[in-house]
């Protein structure tokens, strides 16, 4: 066993996890150039890597190319060259610019940090929107806004790590939905409200790991069944009767329900962990994988380790954000990448190291942004057999300075922890963060541009009687003190529906369905019902 140099906590690493680096590792001249075990617990780990992820906040900024106003992952105060995604992808430039000769005289991670300095940046990660613009880590969505991490969505607002959605608001970790509002870990659901783990149901409310359920409400553990209340049945009359008697579209009963449902949570059967169709894997939210260890949130994945969010990929080990992609060790947010370690946002790429956001490219060591470019090292071409002979030496030198196989540290990252996903996940105040090397930005979202703040005593409590004046003021969040708008379509959206208006920010409202999830651990213990060990 090792201890952790960040936190001392005990991990291991085995037999298979060294002959799984050698793999990874750089082949020069048919030799790989060994990554060392980590020093770090896969938790630290973890944290590290997404200190280099902002998925949640957005700024108003300027080009630095063409001075054009854009929305950016990046604040105006930052240090870094950002350039809008069209300017970025367009030959105005060329990363090879700034090309640089490795100095055998300084840190690798100090000469990295001044480049990353000089390169561009993709002022955010959203390819092909279609009036869509508020929205990140996005792809291919129609009329959504502030959205984040989603794929083929259509009308959609404040959801999250989604794909194949509409009609959906404040919503996250659904797979082809419609109609849904507050809902968290389901797939194909229609017209659901607050609905939690269920799978193809219609029309339900507050319902939990209920499949193929219609007209439900209150409901957890059913299986295809019809107009259930509270788990008890009734006539479909009286069902519609009791629905219309709770007065759904009135904040203070809705938020009243809301609480006695997860208040009734607690008695319910859990299951040992919500992974379908796996084998041989430890985790939690996966769906069809094998041999995966301490995963999560994943699905169609295969011989992979310590990965939170990845999809149809094999032999991976210690990745957040990931697709079609295999033999990768320590890297963030790649797509379409094979054989590569420490990266950052390189993707429909190959044999790339210690690099970062790097498109359509092969054997890279030490670039940033760079597209379709081969045998480079700091922004540098090089024939293939200089970039080897060169490698060779960098990694020895990385050696003697105690940086090879360590990732990127954490003042490299473009963001303020309190900007990053790592903030998210493993929440910590500035003062602590500072200690312990992490960046903090202090940054504030830009307040909504309204003329009048109201409270939400101000505004009605029944959806029934809203107008579209609240469309023009700014919200004061109950819980937070921060300011938020109703935008148009959420308002028809929750009349259409009976559903109130609600009383807290958006940011809240995630946090809140957040604190729904299980965390990531895991725990030995036995069934309750039959006392196997699981």
């Amino acid at each position: 066993m090792k201890s952790c140099t960040a936190c001392g906590a005990s991990f291991e690493v085995t037999e298979k996890d060294r002959q799984f680096l050698k793999k990874v590792s750089p082949k020069i001249d048919g030799e790989n150039l060994v990554i060392p075990a980590p020093e770090k617990c896969p938790n630290c780990r973890m944290q590290q890597r997404m200190c280099f992820r902002n998925e949640r906040n957005l700024y108003r900024r300027k080009s630095d190319l063409s001075q054009k106003p854009m929305i950016s992952i990046y604040h105006e105060s930052s240090p870094h060259k950002v350039f809008s995604a069209t300017e970025w992808w367009s030959d105005a430039w060329d990363g090879l610019d700034a090309g640089r000769d490795f100095d055998f005289g300084r840190s690798f991670f100090e000469q990295f940090a001044e480049l990353l300095k000089d390169v561009p940046r993709i002022g955010l990660f959203n390819v092909n929107p279609t009036n869509s613009e508020y929205c990140q880590q996005a792809y291919n969505n129609k009329n959504c806004y502030l959205c984040t991490v989603i794929t083929e969505c259509e009308d959609c607002q404040n959801i999250s790590h989604t794909n194949k959605a509409v009609d959906c608001y404040d919503c996250d970790y659904l797979q082809n939905c419609q109609l849904c509002f507050g809902c968290l870990d389901s797939d194909k659901l229609y017209g659901c409200v607050d609905c939690q783990s269920c799978q193809t149901s219609n029309d339900c409310i507050f319902c939990y790991d209920c499949i193929g359920c219609t007209d439900c409400f209150g409901c957890f553990g059913l299986r295809k069944k019809e107009f259930h209340f509270f788990n008890e049945p009734c006539s479909k009359e009286k069902y519609f009767e009791k629905l219309k008697n709770l007065e759904l579209g009135n904040r203070e009963k809705f938020e009243m329900y809301r609480r006695e449902f997860q208040k009734a949570l607690t008695s319910a059967p859990q299951r040992e962990s919500w992974n379908l169709k796996c084998e041989n894997c430890t985790g939690n939210y996966l769906i069809n994988a094998k041999n995966g260890e301490f995963c999560f949130d994943s699905f169609e994945i295969q011989d992979c380790k310590n990965c939170t969010w990845i999809f149809e990929s094999h032999d991976i080990q210690d990745v957040y954000g990931l697709g079609k992609s295999d033999w990768l060790y320590n890297c963030l947010g790649n797509e379409n990448a094979h054989t590569g370690a420490f990266n950052t946002f390189v993707s429909d790429s190959s044999d790339a190291y210690y690099s970062d956001c790097c498109f359509y490219s092969q054997n890279l060591f030490g670039c940033t942004g760079l597209r379709n470019k081969k045998f480079c090292i700091f922004n540098k071409k090089y024939s293939p057999e200089d970039y080897s002979a060169l490698v060779r030496k960098i990694v020895e030198h990385m050696k003697s300075t105690g940086e090879w196989g360590k990732f990127f540290p954490a003042k490299l990252s473009p963001f303020g922890y309190d900007e990053s996903v790592a903030f998210e996940n493993f929440p910590i105040e500035k003062p602590n963060a500072i200690a312990k090397n992490f960046p903090w930005s202090g940054h504030k979202k830009p307040l909504p541009a309204a003329k009048k703040i109201i409270t939400t005593e101000e505004f009605p409590k029944k959806i029934e009687n809203a107008n579209d004046e609240i469309l023009n003021v700014a919200i004061k969040c109950e819980k937070s003190g921060k300011l938020f708008q109703i935008t148009k379509k959420e308002l028809k959206f929750f009349k259409t529906y009976n559903l109130p208006i609600p009383s807290v920010h958006p940011d809240v409202r995630y946090a809140d369905r957040m604190a729904k999830r299980n965390p990531r651990k895991m725990h030995d213990r036995r069934c309750a019902e039959c006392q196997s060990e699981i």
